[in-house]
């Protein structure tokens, strides 16, 4: 910077240089001469402060208190701080979440190592199969056929009561050799008879001191009466309330009775396995099927209390709901063709476990398979909903009002209407619903078709 007392400014750029310089020195010194004054006046107030606070003549409460250190910012909480502090505002929420997702995650995991769980009957050491079971159905039914091929491949020895050598050949088709028929004349005393007690010589011990053979369990499938179409009861003859409950009461009771007190002697289980979505809404146009179902309702729970002391403690009662059909269509067909190649028409309808639906969905039958073998072995006990919609159809007829089910059912429409609706959910609980039953003239038309 040029001295003014030395020397002139050389130009106009000189002197606002000189300018400047002078700006920023006067500015760093009022700086610097504000800070000192600041200080002093601290170091001032402060000893004033102090020796006032320190007096005993000045009042406290005119003292001015000294600032507080500036607080610290707290770190923003974080995502686990935000959620505790959230369940902790709102416990009952917290507590009906945790329930639901615990008990959602133990039932997965169980129906997982369920799924897992390798099942298999008993043998004897050198392998040979010591289990028996009584397969008390019809054999042209796919249901009778996919039970007995799955126990046979779990290691039992599957009996099927028959009769009529058509029947026979049915069994004696699977050419299995654990699958046998057992001609047995439920009309006939003196025939069965002849066969329980070839059947208890079958069992007895001394056949086989090394390895006795066992009756493991005594399944029941009642066939449910199916007329060819929905009949009120007006329109039902004397003659089709007799045969049905002759044919789907009377005779799987007799059988049953005929059994019993090998089943107590062996302590087995037995099994009814029977469809539940039609007769738990009592569908109007099915009286014969409703009665049916609730006769075997009367005579479970009554079976049930007189067998207690007996040793007959696992009674277990499968409703049934609607099953995948894939594989079961083969098996009718099947019973069909030996049908007509018998010319037998002895028998006016044959039960299917899956009616054929409209690209419709149900529970696969190896649900049903794995649960009739826990409850073989006495795992599961009571009474058991296997298929598609056998539970939710057996709450709404229990829980919910008749005015309320008639409602859904389309039973309070006008006239017109009400036809149609019951049509439509006849076709509906047929379809997706419940186990269909379906008469074997109309596959064989559809077989001719």
């Amino acid at each position: 910077m040029p001295d003014p007392n030395k020397e002139s400014f050389g130009s106009i750029e000189d002197l606002l240089s000189y300018l400047s310089a002078v700006e920023s020195t006067v500015e760093s010194e009022v700086e610097r001469i504000a800070d000192s004054i600041d200080a002093v006046t601290d170091r001032i107030s402060a000893s004033l402060r102090s020796a006032l606070g320190e007096s005993t003549w000045f009042p406290q409460s005119k003292l001015i208190p000294p600032p507080s250190p500036p607080a610290a910012l707290a770190p923003s909480a974080g995502y686990l701080e935000a959620s505790r502090g959230w369940s902790s505002r709102h416990r009952a929420i917290t507590a009906a979440a945790i329930c639901f997702l615990g008990t959602g995650a133990f039932l997965i995991w169980r129906q997982r190592r369920a799924n897992r769980t390798k099942r298999r009957a008993k043998r004897a050491r050198n392998g040979q199969r010591t289990e028996i079971v009584v397969l008390a159905g019809p054999p042209s039914a796919p249901l009778t056929r996919s039970l007995s091929l799955d126990l046979e491949r779990r290691g039992f020895v599957v009996y099927i009561p028959v009769n009529g050598l058509w029947e026979e050949r049915l069994v004696q088709a699977e050419s299995k050799p654990d699958i046998h028929p057992l001609n047995l004349d439920v009309t006939s005393p003196s025939s069965i008879s002849l066969t329980i007690r070839k059947f208890t010589s079958l069992l007895d011990p001394s056949n086989a001191p090394r390895y006795p053979l066992r009756l493991a369990s005594f399944i029941l499938l009642p066939q449910t009466p199916s007329p060819p179409v929905s009949q009120s009861i007006l329109n039902l003859s004397t003659n089709s309330w007799s045969d049905a409950l002759t044919t789907h009461l009377l005779s799987p009771f007799t059988l049953l009775q005929a059994f019993l007190p090998l089943l107590s002697s062996h302590k087995a289980s037995i099994l009814f396995l029977t469809p539940s979505n039609t007769p738990s809404l009592s569908l109007p146009q099915h009286a014969l099927e409703n009665v049916v179902a609730g006769g075997l309702d009367a005579y479970i729970s009554t079976l049930r209390r007189e067998t207690t002391s007996s040793g007959l403690t696992n009674i277990v009662r499968f409703k049934l709901g609607a099953f995948d059909d894939a594989s079961d269509r083969d098996a009718f067909k099947m019973a069909l063709a030996l049908r007509h190649e018998n010319n037998d028409s002895s028998n006016g309808t044959m039960s299917a476990p899956v009616a054929e639906r409209k690209g419709k969905r149900g529970t696969p039958l190896r649900d049903l398979h794995l649960e009739v073998f826990d409850a073989i072995v006495g795992k599961r006990k009571g009474n058991l909903y296997v298929g598609r919609g056998a539970r939710v159809y057996d709450t709404l007829g229990k829980a919910m009002p008749d005015g309320l089910v008639g409602w859904m059912l389309g039973l309070n429409t006008r006239k017109g209407d009400a036809h149609a609706t019951r049509n439509r959910v006849d076709e509906g609980i047929q379809e997706g619903g419940s186990p269909g039953w379906e008469k074997v003239d109309q596959i064989s038309g559809e077989e001719s078709a």
